[in-house]
C-alpha cells in the first residue's frame, strides 16, 4: 500500500509498505477519501509539528476490509464507514467528565496519530462509524469537521429561536451556518470575502461584509432590536471576526473561539465589560464521539447536505499539490482520493 509521510516541512515522501494486519479487535478499512484539515495545512507549513516523519489525515471515509473476531459491535466486510481517529483512552479525568476531545492522552507517545494519507488503517471499533451506502464517501469525509462544528454550537448551547453570528465563513464558517440553521436559529454571518458572504446568504444566513466594522456592528444592532446576538463563534483568525463578535453580544451572551490560532492575540473584551454583562467566553476543539455521531447521523439523514463544500479531489501521489491548494484560501474542503 501508499502511505504520504510528512518528513519535513513541505517535503512529502511517498513509500511503499506492507498492508498492516489488524488484531482480533480491530478493524482494516480501505481509505477511500481523506480532508485536508487546516492542521495538516499547519503540519505542512511547520507551524506546527507532532514528530517526523508522519501520516498527517484524520478527516476519513472508507470500507471495511476485515473485521477482527473479538469485534463486538455489528460491523462487517464492505460496509461503508466514516472515521473518528481521535485516541480516547476513557480512563482519563477529561473522558470520564465527557469530555473525550480533551483526551489528556491523545497524543501520548507510542500510539499512532493521524494517519489517513493512507491507502489502508487499522482502526479500533469505536473509531468507526457505518454510513449509508447512498451516502457517497467523499461526502462522508467531511463528519469529521461536522462533528466539530455540531461541538461548537453544543458549546454555545445554540437553541431554537437563537439569533448567532457566525464570524468567518470559510469551509469550517459554511458548515456552522448549515448546521445552525438545521436547529432552527436565525444566523448571521460575517465575512469579508464577498463570494463567501454569498453562499452564506444562498443558504438562508443574513449575510453582512465586515470590512467597514461599524457599519457591520450597527446593521447587527438593528437586526436585533438593539439586543445583539444570543451567541458568537469566531471561525476564522483574522481579528476583524472577534472584534465584530464582542461589540454585537447580548447580555448573558457566549461568544466562542472556535477557531486556533498561531500566536497568542489578546481578546478585545475587558473584563469589567464581561462583568456586568455576565458574557461567557469559552472555546471549543474538537468533538466528541457523541459529536461525531450526530454529524453521521444528520448526513445519513441528509439533514445537512456537504457536496458543495467539496472543492476539490487529488489523487494521493498529488498530495502536496493539494496541501498548497488547501493554503491558497481560494477553496473549501480538499480532499485526497487513496484508490489510483
Amino acid at each position: 500500500m501508499r502511505s504520504a509521510y510528512l518528513i519535513k516541512p513541505r517535503q512529502f515522501e511517498i513509500q511503499q509498505e506492507k498492508i498492516p494486519v489488524p488484531k482480533d479487535d480491530e478493524v482494516l478499512v480501505k481509505i477511500a477519501y481523506c480532508g485536508i484539515c487546516t492542521l495538516e495545512q499547519r503540519l505542512y507549513e511547520g507551524e506546527r509539528k507532532i514528530y517526523y516523519p508522519i501520516i498527517p489525515g484524520h478527516e476519513a471515509s472508507g470500507t471495511i476490509i476485515t473485521v477482527g473476531p473479538e469485534v463486538v459491535p455489528d460491523m462487517h466486510v464492505h460496509d461503508h464507514v466514516a472515521l473518528d481517529l481521535v485516541n480516547r483512552c476513557h480512563a482519563c479525568p477529561a473522558c470520564l467528565a465527557g469530555n473525550s476531545n480533551l483526551c489528556e492522552n491523545r497524543f501520548k507517545a507510542g500510539q499512532r496519530v493521524l494517519g489517513a494519507f493512507s491507502e489502508y488503517m487499522v482502526v479500533k471499533p469505536s473509531q468507526l462509524q457505518v454510513v449509508p451506502i447512498e451516502l457517497p464517501l467523499e461526502q462522508a469525509a467531511l463528519a469529521e469537521p461536522l462533528a466539530c462544528c455540531i461541538r461548537s454550537l453544543r458549546t454555545a448551547k445554540a437553541s431554537l429561536g437563537d439569533t448567532i453570528l457566525i464570524s468567518g465563513v470559510g469551509t469550517m464558517g459554511l458548515l456552522h451556518v448549515k448546521v445552525a440553521l438545521a436547529m432552527g436559529l436565525r444566523v448571521i454571518a460575517c465575512d469579508i470575502d464577498l463570494k463567501r458572504l454569498e453562499a452564506a446568504r444562498q443558504l438562508g444566513a443574513i449575510s453582512l461584509d465586515a470590512s467597514n466594522i461599524e457599519a457591520c456592528t450597527t446593521t447587527i444592532r438593528k437586526t436585533t432590536n438593539g439586543r445583539g446576538v444570543d451567541s458568537a463563534i469566531i471561525t476564522t483568525s483574522a481579528m476583524v471576526a472577534v472584534e465584530v463578535a464582542a461589540a454585537v453580544l447580548a447580555t448573558n451572551g457566549i461568544l466562542n473561539i472556535y477557531t486556533s490560532y498561531g500566536n497568542k492575540p489578546p481578546l478585545p473584551l475587558d473584563m469589567n465589560t464581561i462583568h456586568r454583562h455576565e458574557f461567557v467566553i469559552t472555546g471549543s476543539e474538537g468533538r466528541s464521539e457523541h459529536d461525531f455521531y450526530t454529524a453521521v447521523r444528520v448526513l445519513s439523514n441528509r439533514q445537512v447536505v456537504v457536496d458543495d463544500l467539496i472543492s476539490r479531489i487529488y489523487p494521493l501521489e498529488e498530495v502536496s499539490t493539494a496541501v498548497e491548494e488547501a493554503l491558497s484560501g481560494s477553496a473549501y474542503r480538499v480532499l485526497l482520493k487513496m484508490e489510483a
